[in-house]
């Protein structure tokens, strides 16, 4: 008996070390209304700590609450999610809950905005190494300055320099992985890569002027002769430019901690 309470011990050690705990919330429940939970992941499973409240998994990641009537006591609902997040709710009864519906995915966005927005900005802030990457169109230069990385994502820091005598409205980014051949010799057709977030140090560069922009991507596979190529868009125009970092820049990224 005691070699099985040990084991069992253990056994819920490693199960606790897997899972991130997330912060108590407070939790107001009603028997003539439903709050709902909605989780950034499927909800793995479900703890009562009283049968006065009712749960109900509507979809994958929507819990309805309620309660099964009034009570003068606090109870708990912990609930966890398939990515091992541990959601721990306490729980009591209101006559009228202030809030009916509450995203938990939303804390996690602003974190993860609030992260790519510092490695953003520590990226415009750091020195630069690189030169001759650079497009022209319409008397409009779009440059590669500097590429960093903090291990999961790529910046990089992009100059136009408005060399004309009409202001440059940047009306989007794009990017993409173009070029390369496949084992039986085909070109491999370009692929878009998802941009995580576009930092603008204006979004109009004026005439004879320059600005920065950062964009931050994930680590991206690229095999030998590929290259990324960051697409910028004028606004209601037609000068567009198009920058082509080879995968050998990209591999030898500053490294941002």
């Amino acid at each position: 008996m005691k070699i099985i309470a040990v084991i069992s011990l253990l056994m819920s050690g490693l199960v606790a070390a897997g899972q991130s705990t997330m912060p108590t919330r407070n939790l107001e429940v009603t028997a003539n209304r439903t709050v709902s939970l909605i989780f950034p992941s499927s909800i793995h499973s479900v703890d009562r700590g009283s049968e006065r409240i009712i749960v109900q998994k509507s979809t994958a990641t929507v819990l309805r609450v309620k309660a099964d009537s009034a009570f003068a006591d606090t109870t708990n609902l912990p609930v966890i999610t398939s990515d091992g997040k541990l959601y721990s709710f306490l729980v009591w009864y209101a006559l009228s809950p202030k809030i009916l519906t509450i995203d938990l995915g939303i804390h996690d966005n602003i974190l993860k905005d609030t992260l790519l927005t510092a490695f953003a900005l520590r990226a415009k802030q750091a020195g630069s190494s690189l030169h001759g990457i650079k497009y022209a169109a319409g008397n409009v230069v779009l440059h590669v300055p500097g590429i960093y990385t903090n291990g999961e994502q790529i910046a990089l820091k992009l100059r136009i320099s408005n060399q004309s005598s009409l202001g440059y409205e940047i009306g989007g980014v794009q990017a993409a992985v173009a070029g390369g051949r496949s084992s039986k010799r085909r070109a491999v057709q370009s692929r878009d890569v998802s941009i995580l977030l576009t930092e603008m140090e204006v979004p109009v560069v004026r005439e004879r002027q320059s600005g920065l922009l950062v964009i931050i991507l994930p680590k991206t596979d690229l095999t030998r002769g590929q290259a990324l190529q960051i697409l910028v868009q004028e606004k209601g125009s037609s000068r567009q430019l198009l920058v082509s970092v080879p995968n050998k820049f990209l591999i030898n990224a500053t490294l941002l901690k």
